[in-house]
Formats: structure tokens, sequence, C-alpha cells
């Protein structure tokens, strides 16, 4: 009798055994499928994200593509997905102007109304959505023939224009641009928008 019960004994802590190995088991297997599954969400989530996002580039040539001489500022946006700009400044030497008129005043001694120059071409980009790949001339200043002192001086002065804008993506992500920097900078949301606000 005592030796049966003894083996009972050992069945039981063997099958008491058995269940704590099969139920640790199926805890390490459940703890790995939401590990799994969590991964997995954030990589969706990066892809996502990577699929539509934007990067503005601001820029400034004296000729065109095609060997065309004419000072310009453009913004590019080089990302994978459209921009939403909230709002965006042009800065001469760190002084906000409103519009070309405005910045040919500062920069190259031009009366306030030759910005009504149908040759001199000019864009807004106030609240605007950007396309991906899409090219926005902000000026457009052909070369007169012949040359002017103006157009040389804005050939001359273009360095000196700062572009700062924030933007956000279709996920509501956003973005700092200040063209004195390499790259545009993540923020939580968009600062204050300026007083003075580029309208072309």
């Amino acid at each position: 009798m005592n030796e049966t019960g003894t083996d009972k004994s050992a069945v039981r802590g063997d099958s008491r055994l058995f269940e704590i190995v099969i139920g640790i088991g199926v805890l390490v297997i459940s703890m790995v499928s939401v590990f799994v599954a969590v991964n997995a969400n954030r990589t969706q989530e990066r892809i996502l994200a990577a699929s539509v996002w934007p990067s503005l580039m601001f820029g400034t040539s004296n000729a065109s593509l095609d060997g065309a001489r004419q000072v310009t500022l453009d913004l590019l946006n080089r990302g994978t997905g459209p921009a939403r700009v909230r709002w965006a400044e042009v800065l001469y030497k760190d002084a906000p102007v409103r519009d070309s008129g405005t910045l040919l005043s500062l920069c190259c001694g031009v009366p306030a109304n030759a910005g009504d120059d149908p040759r001199l071409l000019a864009s807004g980009i106030q609240r605007r959505v950007i396309a991906p790949g899409e090219w926005i001339n902000l000026l457009r200043v052909p070369r007169p023939e012949p040359v002017t002192p103006v157009w040389e001086a804005l050939d001359r002065e273009r360095h000196h224009v700062r572009l700062r804008a924030c933007y956000c993506s279709v996920l509501d992500e956003c973005w700092l641009l200040d063209s004195d920097r390499d790259d545009p900078e993540p923020v939580r949301q968009c600062p204050r928008t300026p007083g003075v606000l580029w309208g072309g």
C-alpha cells in the first residue's frame, strides 16, 4: 500500500510539474506574440510616416536649368509626401519682407512700386499644400538686356535672403525649416505665426 501511495504521489507531482511547464511555455509564447505584434505595429507606423514624409528645401540661383540668366528664390519639396505649409516668412539680412517689392527696395534700392514690373514673377505660399517633387519660384527675375545695376545688385544680395517656414505632413507631424540650417527641425507643433509673412 505504501509503495502504491508513493507512486500516486509521484505521478501527481509529475503531473503538476508538467502543467507548470506547459503554463510557463504558454506565457512565454504569449509574451513573444505581444512583443512581435507591438514591433510590427511600430514598423507599420514608421513605414506609413516615411511614405508621407515631406521635406522642404530652399535655394537660390542666377540661371535656369536651360542656362537662361535669371535670379530665382526657389522652394522644393524633395520628400515623399505633401507639405502643408502653416506659415512662411522671407527675411533679408534678418529683416522680414512682405513681398517682392519690399525685398527689392531693401536689397537693391528700388522704389517700392517697382514690384509691378511685369517681368518680375513672385509666388505666395501661405497655407499652401506643396506636392512631392513640386518646385515653386518664390521670386523669378529674368536678366534684362542690357543688364541693369538693380539686377546685378539682386544677384549679389540673394545670398542674404533667408526663408523660415513651418510645415506639416498629412499625419500632422511638423517641421521648422530655416534656410540657415542644414535640415528642417522636427517640432511638436508650429511656433506662433510671425507678424510679417511672405505674400509673393
